[in-house]
């Protein structure tokens, strides 16, 4: 059954997700451009002004898969239907390769981003990427909100995450692979009632890292018998989230309060929390 909705932010809102299996790979975009053809250009409209709180940046309905087009939303990707009738959010697999389409193309956006951000800004080699609009915030939510991976760690870092972000998931996993960075997560829930659910979870789990990680990859999570306080937890760190300006996942806050909002790869994520405004 799918939930009922309502037209305002796709960020906020919960949304349809209907699962999608044994389907071909979704058609790469050549040399990042993305043209519209009439069909696209009408579904984005539409989109748009069912969302209009949320930016959509492009729309590809030159795809492999028959009817389903591709869209991206800042540091979100997510599918729709030619007609504009069915919003799609998650992971398309493809059962036959064995792969995680939205994943491969997460990464291919995310490779693309950093490549426009060498081009237009050009930093010095090992220092952190310019900043986006939100600067400086100071996060004074309990830590009794968070997970805490790697306590101790020489670089701190916080992070709101959502845990149905593709994003999220990419920078978690390769935070998975150091001990180097102590990150505070706090999740929040603006990709809907699933990302709300996954978030009171892991927040209620007996092993909050260890739910954290299986959360993004649909793990089982043992969890207490009261979870009433997580709830809570979830609904005052999206509320803080919303009221300080977090408009997407991952937003990356270091210890000085800088903030850069979207996923880092880990290089680059090692030299934001080192360096210093």
């Amino acid at each position: 059954m799918i939930p009922a909705w309502t037209k305002t932010n796709l960020n906020r809102e919960t949304v349809g997700v209907i699962g999608l299996f044994g389907v071909a790979a979704i058609a790469v975009v050549v040399a990042g451009v993305i043209f519209l053809p009439q069909n696209a250009t009408s579904l984005k409209t539409r989109i748009q002004a069912d969302f209009p709180n949320t930016r959509i940046t492009s729309i590809n309905c030159d795809t492999a898969v028959d009817g389903l087009c591709e869209v991206t939303a800042g540091k979100n990707l997510f599918y729709a239907t030619r007609d504009g009738r069915y919003i799609v959010v998650g992971s398309l697999i493809d059962l036959q390769k064995k792969l995680d389409l939205t994943d491969e193309r997460l990464k291919q956006l995310a490779a693309l981003d950093l490549a426009t951000d060498k081009v237009t800004s050009a930093p010095a080699k090992g220092t952190a990427p310019q900043v986006p609009a939100l600067a400086k915030l100071d996060v004074d939510l309990p830590l009794a909100n968070a997970v805490i991976h790697n306590p101790g760690a020489p670089i701190k870092i916080k992070v709101f995450s959502d845990f149905s972000c593709g994003y999220c998931r990419m920078l978690f996993a390769e935070l998975s692979t150091t001990k180097g960075i102590e990150v505070t997560e706090y999740p929040i829930a603006i990709l809907g009632e699933e990302s709300a659910t996954k978030a009171r979870i892991v927040l209620c789990a007996k092993d909050r890292p260890a739910a954290s990680i299986k959360a993004y990859t649909s793990g089982k999570i043992e969890t207490g018998s009261d979870c009433a306080a997580a709830a809570a937890a979830v609904e005052a760190n999206t509320r803080f989230a919303q009221a300080h300006g977090v408009s997407g996942t991952p937003t990356i806050i270091r210890a000085d309060g800088t903030v850069n909002q979207g996923y880092l790869a880990l290089d680059a994520l090692k030299a934001f929390g080192e360096a210093k405004s």
